[in-house]
């Protein structure tokens, strides 16, 4: 069992600094992901921009998983990851988005939640899989 793929996204407003932010981005990726860049507005209509990292490939999206460190998946597992996975099979987490700018992955927190660095891996189960049991042994088997 694996990964089919893994998305990460950040909102970003017009004050934010986007080359540090995309540089910081390279950390959830193995391999050298493009991060795509695309204006919009917020719900409110101020300026923003949405920096998105998609790894597609399973191997990569998996060592993506990997990255994110041992004490942030056990942290997770110790959440609870059956509440974070969505009916599409998709596991949503979200980063501290000042911390990865600083060089450190940890789990977004309180009012982190609403800057975080927001994480979708999809889950390759099939019929009879639990994915939430697949993605339990999946984390299990990371060192």
């Amino acid at each position: 069992m694996s990964l089919h793929s893994v998305s990460w996204r950040i909102h970003c407003s017009a004050m934010d600094d986007l080359e540090i932010i995309q540089s910081a981005m390279k950390q959830l990726s193995a391999v050298n992901s493009e991060v795509t860049r695309e204006k919009s507005k917020s719900y409110h209509g101020s300026p923003q921009t949405i920096l998105e990292m998609r790894i597609n490939n399973k191997k990569n999206a998996k060592q993506s998983l990997e990255l994110l460190g041992k004490s942030v998946l056990d942290q997770l597992v110790e959440n609870g990851i059956e509440s974070q996975i969505d009916d599409d099979k998709n596991f949503h987490i979200r980063l501290s988005l000042s911390s990865l700018v600083a060089g450190k992955l940890r789990l977004a927190e309180g009012s982190e939640w609403t800057s975080a660095v927001k994480g979708k891996y999809k889950i390759e189960s099939y019929p009879g899989q639990e994915p939430s049991e697949v993605l339990l042994e999946l984390i299990s088997k990371i060192d």
